[in-house]
């Protein structure tokens, strides 16, 4: 935490230089942070709620990494970003991947990609959603995605968890967990999970998931500059590494 901020740190040269470099990023270069970290300010912020909602970067979903994934209570949505840095080469694939673990997939785009990405999504993933991140920074929903449930895969689901959670949702379902040798332990797990209804399978793993993201110090990560919002709630940091980030800024 020390590494963060200096004894000689100066907060207002600090919020001039990150004001200063983040126009920067708007104004010239909307990378894939900048684009995260209006996605986090606008929908978990904004829309949502840091008690209801968790947020995840780079999320592995069969064969691609999902950019940003929002669980708001058991309802998980997938935003695939394509800047102008981007191509389009492996979309239909990403998408189709995304849509084995999750009912909601949106693309969160520029308006110069707009027209390449619903070409994509019109001809090959048609309850796929577009989002253009518009010139002032709003997110201007230009295709509402629709909930599609037919292409949830249990075995995919089922990857997104850690041991610890896959093991409390058998608890929770049957009461026990499997008896057999460690190298059959996950095969005869994920059978049992198989077992349990797609839909309620999908809700139990949001669930686990959303777990993972229960912070403290949810007022105090609000209350920073909303330049480094997203960097902070990906940072991890302790309540007592917020609250020195927060004095540090001298915004008390």
């Amino acid at each position: 935490m020390d590494k963060l901020f200096t004894d000689v740190f100066d907060s207002k040269v600090f919020n001039e230089e990150l004001k200063k470099n983040y126009n920067f990023l708007k104004n010239g270069y909307r990378n894939e942070f900048f684009f995260k970290n209006t996605l986090f300010n606008k929908l978990v912020l904004g829309k949502y709620s840091l008690t209801t909602t968790a947020a995840f970067a780079e999320v592995i979903v069969k064969k691609s990494k999902a950019d940003f994934v929002l669980i708001n209570r058991n309802k998980g949505m997938v935003y695939e970003i394509k800047t102008d840095l981007d191509n389009l080469d492996r979309l239909v694939y990403q998408l189709d991947d995304y849509s084995s673990a999750f009912n909601l997939v949106y693309v969160v785009t520029s308006e110069k990609n707009y027209y390449p990405v619903y070409k994509v999504v019109k001809e090959l993933n048609p309850s796929v959603g577009i989002i253009v991140l518009t010139e002032n920074v709003n997110l201007s929903l230009r295709r509402k995605a629709i909930e599609n449930d037919s292409n949830l895969n249990h075995e995919v689901l089922f990857k997104l968890l850690r041991k610890k959670e896959y093991e409390q949702i058998l608890l929770m379902k049957y009461g026990t967990l499997p008896k057999v040798t460690p190298v059959l332990y996950f095969k005869t797990s994920l059978h049992w999970f198989k077992e349990i209804n797609i839909k309620e399978a999908q809700s139990l793993v949001f669930y686990m998931l959303r777990q993972r993201n229960d912070i403290e110090g949810k007022s105090l990560l609000k209350a920073l500059p909303m330049e480094i919002r997203w960097l902070v709630y990906t940072s991890k940091f302790k309540y007592s590494d917020l609250l020195q980030i927060y004095d540090k800024l001298n915004l008390s």
